[in-house]
């Protein structure tokens, strides 16, 4: 509870316009998928990252812009994660 509060001081607008963002997605009648990156980093792509669903396996973790590109490219033909918002690490 005691790290929220400076998080909330610091992002607390930008993560509420996330979420405000996130639920007019969800509530459309649109076929999505939002993908939750770690803490992005430039590098090459690697075939190696984790897709986590449950939240019970969210975690933090960094990966590169490289291969959360492939993962949402990879998405538009797959529908494995439609209608869910994975988090993606390394």
């Amino acid at each position: 509870m005691l790290q929220r509060v400076p998080f909330q001081i610091v992002f607390g607008r930008a993560y509420d316009d996330k979420t405000r963002q996130e639920d007019l997605i969800k509530q459309s009648c649109l076929d999505w998928t939002i993908a939750r990156p770690g803490v992005l980093l430039n590098g090459p792509k690697s075939s190696r990252y984790k897709v986590l669903r449950e939240p019970s396996s969210w975690r933090n973790g960094i990966i590169s812009r490289a291969s959360v590109a492939d993962f949402l490219v990879k998405q538009i033909e797959d529908r494995t994660y439609l209608r869910e918002a994975p988090i993606l690490i390394n």
